[in-house]
C-alpha cells in the first residue's frame, strides 16, 4: 500500500488530510484556495490511485501510512455536555491550599462542594434561531409545530372572514 500513496502528489495529500479532519469539500478549498471542482478531482484521482472507492477510505489509509493519530470521530459534541470550568476557578489558593467554602469553614480545594448549573430548556424552534439548529427538533415536535401553525392559519383565516362579513353587514344594512 505504501508504494501507492508513494504515487500521490502533495495536493491530493492536503486534500486526503484535510479530509481525515472530516472537512467538506468547501472547506478544504477555502483553506487551500482552489476550487471545489479542484479538490473533487484531487480527490478522485487519489482515490483511483489507493484502489478505494470511498474518500474517507482514502484518507484512512493516507493517515495509517502516514502515522496519524486517530482523529476523534465526534465533530460537533451534544448540547447536554457541560462546559469544561474555567481553569482559574481551579488554580492552586495561594494561602496554603486552604479557603472558605460556601458552608463557612476552611477546606481543601478538592472538598469545595460541586453546584452543578441548572439546566435550562429553551423551547425546541424548527428555525436556525440563537444558537439552535434545525435538526435538533425531533419528527413528533416538528409534526406538532406544522399542527400548531395550520391551526392558527386556520384561526386567523376564519377571524378574517368573520370581519369581512360583519363590516359587509354593516355596510349594507
Amino acid at each position: 500500500m505504501e508504494h501507492r500513496v508513494a504515487r500521490l502528489s502533495e495536493g491530493q495529500r492536503e486534500c486526503l488530510r484535510m479530509v481525515y479532519r472530516h472537512m467538506e469539500t468547501k472547506e478544504i478549498a477555502r483553506a487551500l484556495s482552489i476550487s471545489p471542482d479542484g479538490v473533487t478531482q484531487r480527490i478522485k484521482t487519489a482515490m483511483r490511485i489507493l484502489g478505494v472507492h470511498r474518500r474517507k477510505d482514502a484518507a484512512r489509509l493516507l493517515a495509517e501510512v502516514e502515522g496519524t493519530a486517530p482523529y476523534p470521530p465526534l465533530v460537533h459534541p451534544p448540547r447536554d455536555i457541560a462546559i469544561d470550568p474555567d481553569p482559574a476557578t481551579l488554580a492552586a489558593s495561594t494561602e496554603g491550599g486552604w479557603h472558605s467554602g460556601s458552608s463557612g469553614g476552611a477546606m481543601r480545594e478538592e472538598q469545595a462542594e460541586y453546584w452543578p448549573a441548572p439546566l435550562v430548556r429553551s423551547p425546541l424552534l424548527p428555525l436556525p434561531i440563537a444558537g439552535a439548529r434545525p435538526d435538533d427538533v425531533g419528527k413528533l415536535q416538528r409534526l406538532a409545530w406544522i399542527a400548531g401553525i395550520t391551526i392558527g392559519i386556520a384561526l386567523a383565516f376564519g377571524a378574517l372572514i368573520a370581519g369581512v362579513e360583519a363590516l359587509t353587514r354593516l355596510v349594507w344594512a
